[in-house]
């Protein structure tokens, strides 16, 4: 039988998908697709995974500053994402470290990892972090020009326990309502291929993804863990 492991801090209540708010008294919305924000892919993935890991409302990004309390944590990340967080050209892994450090840097810490060439060593990188109930995110590329952010929140195994493919949130795609993902990557990657792996997103917002996978390559991985 197939196994699904995702990180904990994730639930479905009522079709809609929610994580714990930071007083850890109440639910909010763990995901946001690109739109809801008005950002891009980064600053969406960034705040998904900070208020999936309960240090964040990314609520407050819709909240008008005047309303806001200004000698907060949260009011600085909210207005470098304001500053930094609406650009055509998206954030770089770079950019992200840069906010988290010089905004957040009492309630989380950032960690980018080397990677082997190619990415190889990306899928097992990303279970062990999931292993540890901590969302990633997870940059891929579908040519030289268009690259993505999405967050991985768990993986799938076979009948035979073989670690088969990852289970994403993504931005871009609708959110869930019948499961704790909307996008999935095939680990079988076809070899000697740079965007080898097929990702299917739940861009129909359908519990088995049918659409017509994308072709990519996992290029950047980003480890947000709470202090």
């Amino acid at each position: 039988m197939k196994q699904f492991k995702v990180i904990d801090q994730l639930s479905l209540i009522d079709g809609v998908l929610m994580c714990k708010r930071p007083s850890g008294r109440s639910y909010q919305k763990a995901h946001y697709k690109q739109g809801d924000l008005d950002g891009a892919c980064g600053a969406y993935s960034l705040s998904m995974v900070l208020n999936i890991l309960g240090v964040f409302e990314a609520d407050e990004l819709l909240t008008p500053t005047n309303k806001q309390n200004k000698r907060t944590d949260e009011w600085k990340l909210i207005k470098a994402l304001n500053q930094w967080g609406l650009y055509r050209d998206g954030l770089k892994s770079s950019d992200i470290r840069t906010i988290l450090k010089k905004y957040y840097s009492d309630i989380v810490s950032v960690y980018i990892p080397r990677l082997e060439k190619n990415g190889k060593d990306v899928p097992e990188k990303l279970k062990y972090w999931i292993d540890q109930n901590t969302p990633v995110i997870l940059g891929i590329n579908y040519n030289s020009e268009e690259g993505h952010w999405i967050v991985a929140v768990g993986y799938a195994l076979d009948e035979n326990y073989n670690y088969t493919s990852i289970l994403t949130l993504d931005p871009g795609a609708d959110t869930p309502r019948y499961c704790l993902w909307n996008g999935i990557i095939d680990l079988d990657k076809e070899p000697r291929k740079t965007y080898g792996y097929r990702y299917y997103s739940d861009k129909a917002d359908k519990t088995i993804l049918t659409d017509e996978p994308d072709k990519v390559s996992l290029d950047e991985i980003i480890v947000i863990t709470r202090n």
